[in-house]
């Protein structure tokens, strides 16, 4: 894909910047942000990581729930 960018001559992607972000919080945007781009729909701002992390945080509960192992 970068190839096919760079000989298409596309401009690059905007990657937000976050100046002091909470732990897990960038990591929990982009989860989101990519979940939301899987769902055809529009992603968590990159100035609300706390809500990114909140809905992160849901996710990851509702994911274990579902897939915990019973013994």
């Amino acid at each position: 894909m970068p190839e096919l960018w760079r000989l298409e001559r596309r401009p690059e992607p905007a990657f937000p910047r976050f100046a002091v972000p909470p732990e897990g919080g960038v990591t929990a945007w982009y989860t989101m942000r990519l979940s939301a781009i899987g769902e055809d729909r529009e992603g968590p701002p990159p100035d609300d990581l706390a809500g990114a992390i909140a809905r992160y945080e849901t996710r990851v509960a509702l994911w274990r729930r579902r897939f915990a192992r019973t013994a």
